[in-house]
């Protein structure tokens, strides 16, 4: 930025001399006007508001000094003063002291010494700019954030508006950007954006709000987007491509409802946040805007039990390329049934989980997983779904290579395998006979092992398994007893009844009527 130079002398040739030996614009200024007397450098001063004046003593009309004076007294405006004078008087440079002049500078003036001085004023300018620039965006920012979050009354509201500059504007939307799969600097993102919007205009003020780790929102004028664009689809497009191009990264924008006052900026902010959840159901390379998106609703829903259930066998048995399947045919489910974005966290974090769970049932240590902070922290920054199915896979495979290690070295591999297979089978008939037949091993061996490593017989897990579940369709469901009874593996309804009232100390009915 380029700072305002008044340059004051009757000498039209050492005013010239000056434009020439200087490089005005490497030491951060502009020569904007001449004078050749005081009288009209202060007229000039009082209507253009320069920042800084050089200025001779010995001038008509007005001398240099009284210039400074009057200027001084005034009080309009404040600009800083150098002085440039053939006269060495010690006296001249106690009045320019007095009156806050920067410099005294003799002539003939030598070019190093009034560049030196020059870019001094510039750097403490430049210092005055940035601290209050800083001020109005801590105050911008505080009302900004109460506008779109507080429960505000009239007189508040206004006050906020009026605090942003934006009481006299019709016509909001807000606006928030996620930079996905890489950490980026936020000071970058938001000059990105101004200048985007803004161009090379430093006065002009875009009013951001930080949301999480590389994510940021903003409020957009009617006039910004009818200045870059004709509409705010465009627009959003035309933010999104220079921001994909400046950070090469990929990027998501949301458009929130678009409002006409101040006072509904909080219905647009609100209606921002909601489209958020929409993430990972619409097109990724297109802004996701309020009303325009290609799903109606999205679902917070849960994936099928059985699918779960699948999966976390395919990793115990380190079937790697059914575990891709299976990761494969989550994702795709997320897509077509509309998986609302906090839904998918929820899938995902459940399996993780699972997956640490049963690692340490065998006494393994997750901490092994080199994978597991990144998955455990997947959410904590904007990431595309690619990206996360991605991060998932490898978790998974490296989390069923440990398993398969882990069953190879304690021998147990096969009774837990078991113990899944009942989790998973408990409504059909299961005898330990049967079951020591389908895994290949003595049954009397097998009862022997069940007991050691989980600490009851084989018979009374497959009661414990049928019993928990009776309890939590008799607390989820209408079911009646008999049909209870059914779905967790009791072909009799009386044996279930007397099963479960031998376990719980009550019958089915008045545990139901317990609750």
């Amino acid at each position: 930025m380029a700072f305002k130079v008044f340059l004051v002398d009757d000498d039209r040739y050492v005013r010239k001399g000056l434009i020439n030996l200087i490089d005005w614009e490497g030491c951060g200024f502009q020569v904007c006007a001449e004078a050749d007397n005081g009288e009209d450098a202060l007229e000039y001063i009082q209507k253009y508001n320069p920042d800084l004046v050089i200025t001779d003593i010995k001038m008509p009309v007005l001398d240099g000094l009284d210039l400074i004076k009057h200027t001084v007294d005034l009080k309009k405006t404040s600009p800083n003063f150098i002085i440039i004078s053939g006269y060495s008087d010690f006296s001249y440079a106690q009045q320019a002291v007095k009156f806050g002049v920067h410099d005294f500078i003799l002539k003939p003036v030598d070019k190093e010494e009034i560049e030196d001085t020059l870019r001094k004023v510039a750097d403490k300018y430049t210092k005055e700019l940035q601290l209050t620039r800083n001020r109005e965006n801590i105050l911008a920012a505080t009302a900004f954030n109460e506008l779109i979050t507080g429960e505000l009354d009239e007189d508040l509201l206004y006050d906020c508006v009026k605090k942003l500059n934006i009481d006299q504007t019709l016509g909001f939307a807000y606006v928030i950007i996620e930079v996905n799969n890489v950490a980026v600097n936020m000071i970058k993102v938001r000059e990105i954006i101004s200048k985007t919007i803004h161009g090379e205009d430093l006065n002009a003020t875009t009013l951001f709000r930080e949301h999480d780790s590389n994510r940021i929102g903003l409020l957009v004028k009617n006039e910004e987007v009818q200045q870059l664009s004709r509409d705010i689809v465009h627009f959003s497009e035309t933010l999104k491509a220079q921001l994909t191009i400046h950070l090469k990264a990929n990027v998501t924008i949301y458009v929130g409802r678009i409002v006409d006052h101040p006072i509904d900026i909080k219905d647009s902010y609100e209606t921002a946040m909601k489209i958020l959840q929409f993430k990972y159901v619409e097109a990724s390379d297109k802004p996701i805007v309020y009303g325009c998106t290609k799903n109606k609703s999205i679902n917070y829903i849960e994936l099928d039990q059985s699918q779960y259930q699948s999966l976390m066998e395919h990793i115990e048995e380190n079937r790697i390329s059914e575990i891709r399947k299976n990761v494969l045919m989550m994702f795709e489910q997320f897509q077509e049934k509309a998986f609302a974005k906090d839904a998918v966290k929820t899938s995902i974090n459940r399996v993780v989980h699972e997956v640490v769970k049963t690692l340490q049932s065998m006494d393994g240590d997750e901490k092994k997983l080199a994978s597991l902070q990144s998955m455990l922290n997947w959410d904590n920054e904007p990431r595309t779904l690619s990206e996360i199915k991605n991060l998932f896979l490898d978790f998974l495979l490296e989390a069923a290579a440990l398993l398969n290690r882990l069953n190879k070295e304690c021998g147990l591999g096969s009774i837990r395998k078991i113990k899944k297979y009942v989790d998973a089978h408990y409504k059909e008939v299961l005898t330990l006979k049967t079951i020591a037949n389908k895994f290949f091993m003595n049954p009397v061996y097998m009862g022997q092992l069940f007991k050691k490593t989980y600490g009851m017989y084989f018979k009374d897990y497959i009661l414990q398994v049928r019993i928990n579940e009776a309890k939590r369709k008799l607390r989820q469901t209408d079911l009646r007893i008999y049909q209870v009874a059914e779905c967790v593996g009791f072909s009799n309804p009386d044996y279930f009844v007397t099963q479960f009232e031998k376990t719980t100390g009550m019958t089915p009915t008045q545990y139901r009527k317990k609750l």
